[in-house]
């Protein structure tokens, strides 16, 4: 099995959609590569691509090797007598060695083969994934900094307890959605916003943006938020980050104080979605608690997901 080697080709369909910028332009053709160099999970993306009929997939020992398996068979298969009945003996244990080697033997080899380096490739992706997982909920809780000690961490048990706001970017059906959670994670508040990020200089979808700019502030200066995440899901994020900005400093000059003071420790930062996405696509929920509540979920999985409270 060691000695076994993969090639690929692409099909007729397959020359036509692999491009050098396609995912399967790396292995469209692969000329006897050992088992033994399957070492990550390019096994499942060509598997993937043999059962779309996109490549076609040999596994077959080299011929050499095969040579040497039949001759060490014959040596102690056949019989070493002379007779003419010996002869017309070792003939049909011939034919029934071939037989069994290329009917039997190899196809199941090669069955063995493929379910090994399935089997391999599973194994090391799982590693990988575990390491991602690791990675992500190994990072440590955000800490609070405080301006007059030159950014020393604050012992949350000695002040009032964190208070993180999410939000997410909606196209309209389910809307932009803010949520806050308080230090046990329990959802406090929710607010939706779906005019902050609107770009168009309409004079009615002017005053709705205005409208839910205000609202927004005075949701931020109701819970006085630690900080605020973005869920960094696409490009449109980026321009909702911006406009919570844009609230914080251009509107809060109408505010009090307090809030000016509490503005100057407020953080907005992205926020990765990964997990929060899988729970937002996740069917069952969608069906249980409509798309809507979807967001306000996928807002409160993002919080706990990066602050580990």
């Amino acid at each position: 099995m060691n000695k076994a080697v993969v090639s690929t080709s692409p099909t007729h369909e397959g020359n036509t959609i692999i491009d050098p910028y396609h995912q399967l332009s790396g292995v469209q053709w692969l000329r006897e590569k050992p088992l033994c160099k399957f070492v990550d999970a390019q096994w499942l993306l060509i598997q993937k691509a043999e059962e779309e009929k996109l490549l076609k997939v040999t596994i077959k020992l080299p011929e050499n090797a095969k040579k040497e398996l039949m001759s060490d068979a014959r040596e102690n298969y056949l019989s070493e007598c002379v007779s003419e009945s010996a002869q017309l003996w070792d003939e049909q244990r011939k034919m029934i060695l071939d037989d069994a080697f290329f009917n039997f033997l190899l196809p199941s080899m090669e069955k063995e083969a493929r379910s090994l380096l399935t089997a391999k490739a599973k194994h090391w992706l799982h590693m990988e994934y575990g390491k991602q997982l690791w990675n992500k909920v190994t990072v440590a809780p955000w800490k609070k900094k405080d301006a007059d000690k030159k950014d020393a961490d604050i012992d949350l048990d000695d002040e009032s307890e964190l208070r993180v706001m999410a939000c997410c970017w909606g196209p309209g059906k389910p809307t932009t959605t803010f949520v806050v959670l308080d230090s046990s994670g329990e959802l406090v508040d929710v607010l939706y916003a779906g005019s902050i990020s609107n770009r168009s200089q309409g004079v009615a979808e002017t005053q709705q943006k205005k409208n839910d700019q205000q609202r927004v502030l005075k949701f931020m200066t109701d819970h006085q938020p630690h900080v605020v995440c973005v869920g960094a899901s696409n490009y449109n994020c980026r321009q909702l980050k911006d406009d919570i900005y844009e609230v914080s400093i251009g509107l809060c000059f109408a505010c009090v104080n307090k809030f000016l003071v509490m503005l100057e420790q407020v953080q907005c930062l992205f926020l990765d979605t990964v997990a929060p996405s899988q729970y937002g696509v996740f069917v069952l929920a969608v069906a249980d608690l409509g798309l809507e509540f979807i967001q306000v979920a996928y807002n409160i999985f993002t919080i706990i997901w990066r602050w580990c409270y």
